[in-house]
């Protein structure tokens, strides 16, 4: 075990794979990740874990419900996470899953060292269960309302309890003792609050269900969900071998306000009773709410798909928005339109112009080339980055990227101030401009861990090299600008019509492709239609969401070429029933010289991948019509799709097919 501060070591909660990934989900993963990539910058020995928690009787539900045996629908769900989790760039070092031989070993363990103290006795349990949280309610739990909204179930079982209650005293003290050990300090108070009162030992096992780590001693027994899921985050670190042991004690554990009592008062618990070193930290977020400040839930039609929001604004632009706009520890409200105010103004002017503009005037008055020289200013970089750091420091992401856009507008001051556009001195232009790129290599190294990728585009604009802080040495080096493209083009919102007393103005034509929602899906299963001779019955999967979708392709294709195809859907087409089987969705498919219908070929894209052109801004229609959807005139030229001669795209590339230029694609 280590206390090197030259190593980092964070988690966030492990995800139930009972349903698709939410807003959340992806949340959560956004601030560890900030954190993780933060601590690269600073030269610390980074491990980042992230999982899912696969184990308990809602997953058990669930499967049953599927029709499907535990361990392959969480085999299958867990490719929907790891496919949000790759777009949101997510740079996690290990993914652990509870179902996984390596967890079972370490959670057995624990147990063993817990039981070698008597802090395991068997008894009679017997409560009001609640299955969404996995967690027992007492009476004074219901009365508060907790998990009103949740099924529950009465539980009545033999069971092997855990003395919590024991180690009530060790664990208060230790959080006084330790005053960053609960982040922010109003999660910290709400915890000692509570541990004033009486603190009940805790059930530790099941038998009503099989689906779970077995006990050593006593194999009719799982271990209850939350015993066995925290010992993940030590489980991870076990195998292959004990090398990354030395990254325990967790610098930062990252979750939910609704699990603050699992890992402050459980975890510390089962580690103090086992005679393992506490995690360091436990930082709290809070819950993303709709612009109402409603929770979101299906029942209110307000959830938000974080795919769609990326597939919209892209990913760094919803990783910036997660960063800025939502308070450390608070809850926070989503709004679309905050969310286009700040990428117009902050992404597109702030950051995006001030590339464009040291890229084009360099280019035009130096050459392209920017060397360093006696007389160049210092705008405060280094001190820019301490004031950031702290606030990483305090868990404070907002606060963080506060001091960064402020920085970032003293920098397109400084141009403002100087106007090297009016100086006739090249020399001077020269100074300005390498000052400026001097301040810009201290805000994209800053940038970096909050939008990687926009980071790494605009410093190839600009020549600089990104690495880690303390490598940078200012005026050592000369930068070599190249052409800028515009990294945030203005967001324009429709126009409403001017009414002039009785007469209206005419009415701009929308793009159709506007209207269009195409992804990428992968074809697992395919059935002959058995009333339909020259149609396949299909189940596609579509970023983790499965589709039944009817395709003519039965004269053209074979089963075997079918399954495991990658294909382009029509994902916002209107349900459709093709001889009592629906269909939700379209496969996109051209004909070759030899007759044969073909399906476009999405290349190495992701399934859920969104496919656009250049130039056009896509608003899904949510039930497009099939005359809406062929009034887009999608076509074949060189062996690609292109729609009015833009070539149709996803973030892996062209979409292609082997039909003749010319040849519709529907």
């Amino acid at each position: 075990m280590s206390d090197s501060s030259d190593s980092f070591y964070i988690t966030t909660a492990i995800d139930y794979p009972n349903g698709i990934p939410h807003m959340g989900h992806a949340y959560e993963k956004v601030l560890a990740d900030f954190y993780a990539r933060c601590a690269r910058l600073q030269g610390r020995d980074t491990w980042f874990l992230i999982g899912l928690d696969e184990h308990g009787l809602k997953i058990q539900n669930a499967a049953e419900e599927a029709g499907q045996a535990p361990q392959d629908f969480v085999d299958e769900k867990s490719k929907a996470f790891s496919h949000i989790y790759k777009h949101l760039g997510i740079s996690h070092t290990d993914f652990i899953r509870t179902s996984e031989p390596r967890h079972h070993k370490f959670a057995q363990e624990i147990y063993r060292k817990v039981a070698d103290q008597e802090d395991i006795y068997k008894g009679d349990y017997e409560t009001d269960y609640c299955v969404s949280c996995e967690k027992a309610l007492q009476k004074s739990d219901i009365a508060a309302g907790e998990c009103a909204d949740h099924p529950k179930t009465r539980i009545k079982e033999e069971t092997y309890f855990f003395r919590l209650g024991k180690y009530r005293d060790a664990v208060r003290e230790h959080i006084r003792e330790n005053p960053d050990f609960i982040v922010p300090s109003e999660r910290r108070n709400e915890v000692l609050s509570r541990l004033e009162d009486e603190v009940h030992d805790l059930s530790i096992s099941r038998s009503g269900f099989s689906w779970g780590v077995p006990l050593p001693d006593d194999p009719e027994h799982v271990l209850y969900v939350w015993f066995d899921a925290l010992s993940n985050y030590i489980s991870a670190l076990k195998e292959p071998d004990a090398s990354r042991e030395s990254y325990w004690p967790a610098d930062c554990h990252v979750i939910g306000k609704d699990i603050l009592w699992f890992h402050t008062v459980i975890w510390p618990a089962m580690l103090l009773s086992a005679g393992l070193p506490l995690p360091r930290q436990v930082y709290v977020h809070g819950f993303i709410l709709d612009e109402d400040g409603k929770k979101m839930a299906k029942s209110l039609g307000n959830v938000v798909n974080p795919m769609e929001v990326v597939g919209e604004f892209g990913v760094d632009a919803t990783r910036f928005y997660f960063l800025r706009a939502f308070a450390s520890g608070q809850d926070g409200r989503f709004s679309i339109g905050d969310l286009e105010k700040r990428y117009n103004s902050e992404l597109g002017n702030d950051l995006g112009n001030l590339i464009m503009r040291i890229s084009k005037l360099g280019i035009s008055r130096t050459g392209g080339t920017l060397n360093p020289s006696e007389g160049i200013d210092d705008l405060g970089g280094r001190e820019v980055a301490g004031e950031y750091l702290d606030h990483v420091k305090a868990r404070e992401h907002n606060k963080a990227l506060d001091s960064l856009w402020a920085f970032l507008r003293k920098i397109n001051g400084y141009l403002t101030e100087k106007e090297p556009w009016k100086v006739e001195d090249d020399s001077v232009v020269e100074k300005i401009l390498y000052t400026s790129t001097e301040a810009m290599r201290w805000a994209l190294c800053l940038l970096e861990p909050a939008m990687p990728s926009t980071a790494t585009s605009a410093a190839e604009v600009l020549g600089i090299e990104l690495g880690k802080l303390d490598e940078f040495s200012p005026g050592a080096r000369s930068y070599s600008l190249q052409p800028a493209k515009a990294l945030f083009p203005r967001r324009e919102k429709p126009k409403k019509d001017k009414v002039e007393k009785k007469k209206k103005q005419p009415q701009g034509e929308v793009d159709p492709f506007t209207k269009l929602e195409l992804r990428v899906g992968i074809i697992e299963e395919v059935n002959e239609h058995p009333d339909a001779d020259t149609l396949y019955a299909m189940s596609v999967d579509i970023g983790g969401e499965k589709r039944s979708i009817c395709a003519g392709l039965r004269e053209h294709l074979s089963v075997e070429e079918l399954e495991g195809r990658k294909v382009l859907i029509v994902a916002n087409l209107k349900p459709a029933k093709f001889r009592g089987i629906d269909s939700l969705g379209m496969v996109l498919a051209s004909d070759l010289a030899d007759g044969r219908i073909w399906p476009v070929d999405p290349g190495d894209a992701e399934s859920g991948d969104l496919a656009t052109v250049e130039g056009v801004e896509t608003r899904p229609k949510k039930k497009l019509s099939k005359s809406a959807f062929d009034k887009v005139p999608l076509i074949m030229q060189d062996g690609r799709v292109t729609y009015t001669g833009k070539i149709l795209e996803t973030p892996a590339g062209e979409i292609v097919c082997d039909a003749a230029d010319g040849a519709s694609v529907r």
